[in-house]
Order: C-alpha cells, then sequence, then structure tokens
C-alpha cells in the first residue's frame, strides 16, 4: 500500500503537470471502490467547471484545491488503497482497464484514477468539510512538519500496550507511516519491533523519530518504494526498494553487522529485524 512517500512523490507529479485550466469532463466507472463508510458519497459532479489550485496531501492522502464557479472553496481527496495509480493522459487516449476515474480538463488533459484492486477512494466537497470530517480529521500530526519529536510520539503511544511496529501504523499517531517505514525505523533507532510500546524510555522516543524522519525523506528522495504496483504520475517505478535494509529481507545477513535477519508477524503484517542490533530488552523501559 502506498504510503507518505509515495503518496507525497504523486503529488508532486501532479504539481508538476501543471494543471491550471478549468474541470470540462467528469467520467466514472460503474464499479464502486470498495474503502467504507467514509467515502460512500463521492459528491464528483460539484467540481464540474472548477478551476484547480493547490495539490496538498495529507498522510496517505491527496488533496487537491478547487475553486468552484461560484468561487466556492472546493477539495477533492484521492486516496490510493492498495494498488491505486494516479496518472495523466489525453482525453484521445483510450482508457487503460480497472480505470475508476477520468477528470477532464480544458486543456484537453485528463487525471486518471487506476485502481485494479479497488481499494482506493475518491471524496470531492466543501473544503473545509474535508478537513473537519473523517478520514482526514482523525489524522495525527505530519512527521516531516515542524513540531514532531519523541515526546509527541510518547504522548500519542507512550501507555500502548501494542508492539511499537503496529502501534505506529496508527494513523491518528502519526500520519502516512505504513509498515514498510515503520519497520525501517525501528531498525534505524535499534528497536526491537514486537517491544510493547509502553515500555519505551524517552531516549527510545526520540531516536525513534529522528528515524522516522530520515526513513520517510530517504523513500520521497528516492521517488517511492516499489515492490508491486506503486507507480508516480508518470508511470515511473520508486526505486527505494533498493535502499530497503531490513524490510523483505528476513534470512538474509544484517548490513549494519552481518547476523541474519529475522522475520515476524504481527497484526497481519509481516516485518523483519536484526536479532543482534535490535535486541528486545530484559528491563522493563528501554533506555
Amino acid at each position: 500500500m502506498p504510503e507518505l512517500p509515495e503518496v507525497e512523490s504523486v503529488r508532486r507529479g501532479l504539481v508538476a503537470a501543471q494543471l491550471r485550466t478549468p474541470v470540462r469532463s467528469l467520467w466514472r466507472s460503474p464499479a464502486r471502490l470498495r474503502i467504507g463508510k467514509h467515502w460512500a458519497e463521492e459528491n464528483l459532479g460539484c467540481l464540474q467547471g472548477a478551476m484547480p489550485g493547490e495539490v496538498g496531501r495529507r498522510g496517505k492522502y491527496i488533496l487537491w484545491s478547487f475553486t468552484g464557479e461560484d468561487g466556492a472553496a472546493l477539495g477533492l481527496v484521492i486516496h490510493l488503497g492498495m494498488s491505486g495509480r494516479c496518472g495523466i493522459a489525453s482525453a484521445e487516449q483510450a482508457r487503460v482497464l480497472h480505470t475508476h476515474l477520468a477528470l477532464g480538463f480544458a486543456d484537453g488533459r485528463e487525471l486518471r484514477l487506476v485502481d485494479p484492486r479497488r481499494f482506493g477512494g475518491l471524496r470531492a466537497g466543501p473544503l473545509d468539510q474535508l478537513y473537519a470530517t473523517p478520514p482526514i480529521a482523525e489524522l495525527g500530526p505530519e512527521p516531516l512538519e515542524t513540531g514532531f519529536s519523541g515526546a509527541v510520539l510518547e504522548q500519542a503511544l507512550g501507555g500502548s500496550s501494542r508492539p511499537i511496529r503496529d502501534a505506529l501504523l496508527d494513523q491518528s499517531a502519526v500520519a502516512g507511516l505504513g509498515n514498510i517505514y515503520a519497520v525501517e525505523a525501528l531498525f534505524l533507532a535499534g528497536i526491537h519491533p514486537q517491544l510493547e510500546a509502553r515500555r519505551l524510555h524517552r531516549s527510545a522516543w526520540d531516536r525513534l523519530a529522528v528515524a522516522v524522519v530520515t526513513v520517510l525523506r530517504q523513500g520521497i528522495e528516492n521517488g517511492g518504494t516499489t515492490l508491486k504496483d506503486f507507480r508516480n504520475v508518470v508511470g515511473e517505478v520508486g526505486r527505494n526498494q533498493d535502499d530497503l535494509k531490513v524490510y523483505g529481507r528476513a534470512g538474509e545477513p544484517c548490513p549494519r553487522c552481518g547476523a541474519p535477519l529475522a522475520g515476524f508477524v504481527s497484526g497481519g503484517r509481516s516485518g523483519a529485524f536484526c536479532p543482534k542490533d535490535q535486541p528486545r530488552p530484559r528491563t522493563r523501559l528501554l533506555r
């Protein structure tokens, strides 16, 4: 599933496309997306005639601002789900299989959402309403914004009995972080992924916050991680999979000490860690 770096790569691609003419057409496939109750009313029709503005991101969501014909501040939320891809095509180009949205602009180009597994989501409406309601309203702090720290993480997760890897996936605690980057951050911070979150000491939270920012920035610089489906706006794969230290590498030598990496499964998601560099502590708190 695309995480913060992948979604940020898509956002930057949409910005680079310079879509600056009004919406002139809207095609939506009859196939419903599967994302859940917050996405039942897509309300895409409100974008007819609207002028595109800033392309933003909140966590794993694209949040695109529009100005309606009546001057109203509108927005479009795009969730890529597990296999969603956004691309720009000319209106004359044939739509590929599993295209679910073609948003046409006056310059003859279209934004297209392709999602074979249909776990993505689309929702449009008044911009302030999109910010004030789920899923956007339920998101925690952005890890790449000023103010994110170990203290912020500790306040959100320090009382949790969940394994720290699982706790980090809580989008109300830290927006945009998913399994790949959580596993990589825990390796960088030297923290066992199955240690209960409440056992971490402040110094461990501080290391973890720094590690989260580091791996996310690396992922963005590398254009995201492509393990299977992810492509950016121009159809290119990411490069970050080549720089992953532990994720997907169980049984391989640790890049730091050479010991075999161990695999684990928790909460239905797999990961890997180094038993030597990420030992499970015997004391109550990890210092």
